[in-house]
């Protein structure tokens, strides 16, 4: 016969656990909106005794006693699957990492939204329509000149305004990435303080349990962190937690110590560059800190040093300076500069010798004369020197000096030095035949490097007729200004050092507007995936993780069952021990 109260004590049991369910509904209910918080239940074993050794309640032959011990818990856990946090953590890295790209790529498009419209594609427009009116009058026409001098005005106002805010919005983000950094490595050090209090807390737990609500607020951080790299997680034996990004391990449970991340001088490098606080370079696949080194370090094929190839602000900002030193280089050799630089029409406004967006601008001698490029280089026959001046052509006859051509001359015994005769001219070579070997194409100059005019019988000077009529009407020729506004049709310019584009300057504008557009859309279809993904992903753990009402609803009348049928169990057990106790052995009752 087993003891007695034996019964009363199962009941209570049952009692019990019936209670710490109904603890542990209330207790979902109530954190049904807590952000983070996670579906607990009490995780319950039948009550057995043990027949082996000490352990035995009665007889080998009699153990029918030692059954119906009734209910237990192990412990309170939490409902994870591990597998979906995984899968959540990887992609939303991914959707962070495209939503910050194309906050980025979405600033650099305000700067050149109106890059077709009213922008670059205007101003240089602008300046086109201003040489093609200017081609069309006269070289000397000074007012019609301003007027293109003006037009490139504005178009290196407009380069440099890209530029400047190009270099704002670079600030920005570096500004923006330094902070976020702040925020996470603020956020491990808070994660490592959490694992010290998980620790202490876990040695009053059963191996498999531990302190949820803490686990809890660690799995908060570990998403978080997740958005800004791809993570790996491990938790350890005493319930902490290690936590990997990039490989690194920047989060150690065991050691309880963290790993910071890090940026190098941005001001004197020019690069965003990330590293661990171990030492460790940060080689991200995805997650916000790879968006902004994406965006910062992107210069596409002009890239070097720490930089990458995405296009980001780095490569818009080298677009605009190769559009801008390309107008200024084809334009400055089509006017004449590589012989002579006074005729460069765009220079830079620094010390810099190289033309950027951010420097560009007219040179002041364009400026002083707008009719500047309206002039040609001439030979001028009377000085032997070259000179600029507007194309001349007149339909009178137009005459010019006869000079002689020029021979091969005795030289003094240095062998360079020509002998010169009476009139100080070159004593002239011959050859066997005793003819004076002429050399074509050159002409002929006296001891003091003057031009030496053919002279008649008489001793006068010979002209010969080169054109022309009897109307003498001259006609200035804009010759100049026509080639520098043919520029802008020439298909063959190449942009850049890398040669990222080979066409006229509209075609590159378009070329960049494009690029800029296909990048955008490029992103937005990724983060679109990312999104559709992370919501799936999100609603599977709810329905894993997450407090259904529904379902707490009907365990709670469950559990509610379950305990009214104990306390009757209890009711029908004290009964019983009612009339063992006051009616045994009573004949008759």
């Amino acid at each position: 016969m087993r003891p007695t109260f034996l019964g009363f004590e199962t009941q209570k049991r049952t009692l019990m656990m019936a209670q710490k369910n109904q603890d542990i509904v209330g207790n979902n209910i109530s954190n049904v909106n807590t952000p983070g918080y996670t579906r607990q239940r009490v995780d319950m074993y039948s009550m057995y005794v043990s027949g082996v050794g000490e352990a035995r309640w009665n007889s080998h032959s009699n153990m029918l006693s030692m059954q119906g011990q009734g209910v237990n818990a192990y412990g309170v856990s939490q409902i994870r699957d591990t597998y979906i946090d995984k899968r959540y953590r990887e992609n939303v890295s991914l959707e962070s990492e495209t939503d910050t790209k194309i906050n980025i790529l979405g600033d650099i498009e305000n700067i050149l939204d109106n890059f077709e419209t009213t922008g670059l594609q205007k101003a240089t427009q602008d300046f086109w329509n201003a040489l093609q009116d200017y081609s069309e009058e006269k070289p000397d026409s000074t007012e019609v000149a301003t007027i293109a001098a003006n037009a490139a005005v504005s178009l290196c106002r407009m380069l440099n305004s890209y530029s400047q805010q190009l270099k704002e919005v670079e600030t920005t983000y570096v500004n923006e990435l330094k902070d976020n950094l702040d925020y996470v490595n603020k956020m491990l050090d808070e994660m490592r303080e959490l694992n010290v209090r998980i620790e202490k807390e876990k040695f009053h737990y059963a191996e498999e349990y531990g302190p949820n609500e803490l686990y809890d607020d660690m799995n908060l951080y570990i998403d978080e962190l997740g958005t800004y790299g791809e993570i790996s997680v491990h938790q350890n034996e005493n319930g902490t937690y290690d936590v990997s990004m990039g490989g690194v391990k920047i989060l150690d449970g065991i050691e309880q110590k963290n790993s910071h991340i890090l940026m190098k001088d941005y001001e004197l490098l020019g690069t965003a560059d990330l590293y661990f606080q171990s030492g460790q370079e940060v080689i991200l696949t995805r997650g916000s800190l790879k968006a902004y080194q994406d965006m910062i370090n992107g210069n596409g094929v002009y890239a070097a040093g720490g930089q990458n190839s995405n296009y980001g602000i780095a490569y818009f900002k080298s677009a605009m300076n190769v559009y801008a030193r390309t107008v200024a280089e084809t334009l400055n050799t089509a006017n004449g500069a590589e012989t002579d630089s006074f005729r460069a029409m765009f220079v830079s406004a620094t010390e810099e010798s190289l033309i950027t967006a951010g420097n560009i601008r007219v040179s002041q001698d364009w400026l002083e004369d707008p009719t500047m490029i309206g002039k040609v280089r001439y030979f001028n026959e009377k000085t032997g020197m070259y000179e600029y001046g507007f194309d001349e052509k007149s339909d009178a006859p137009v005459t010019k000096i006869k000079y002689k051509e020029a021979y091969e001359y005795e030289t003094e015994s240095d062998g360079i030095t020509p002998k010169y005769d009476a009139n100080g001219l070159p004593v002239p070579k011959k050859d066997a035949n005793g003819n004076i070997v002429y050399i074509p194409g050159k002409r002929l100059r006296d001891k003091d490097n003057n031009l030496v005019p053919e002279k008649d019988a008489n001793g006068n000077v010979i002209y010969e007729t080169v054109d022309g009529t009897a109307s003498g009407i001259v006609n200035l020729q804009n010759t100049n200004v026509k080639f520098l506004f043919s520029q802008f049709d020439n298909k063959e310019i190449k942009f850049g050092n890398c040669h990222d584009f080979k066409g006229s300057y509209f075609e590159y504008i378009s070329f960049i507007s494009n690029r800029l557009g296909q990048t955008i859309q490029y992103e937005q279809s990724r983060n679109e995936t990312a999104v559709v993904t992370v919501n799936e992903l999100l609603d599977s753990r709810d329905d894993v993780s997450g407090v259904q009402m529904d379902e707490e609803g009907i365990n709670m009348l469950n559990y509610t069952k379950w305990y009214n049928a104990s306390s009757r169990m209890l009711t029908t057990l004290d009964d019983m021990l009612d009339r063992l106790i006051n009616g045994t052995g009573r004949v008759g009752l």
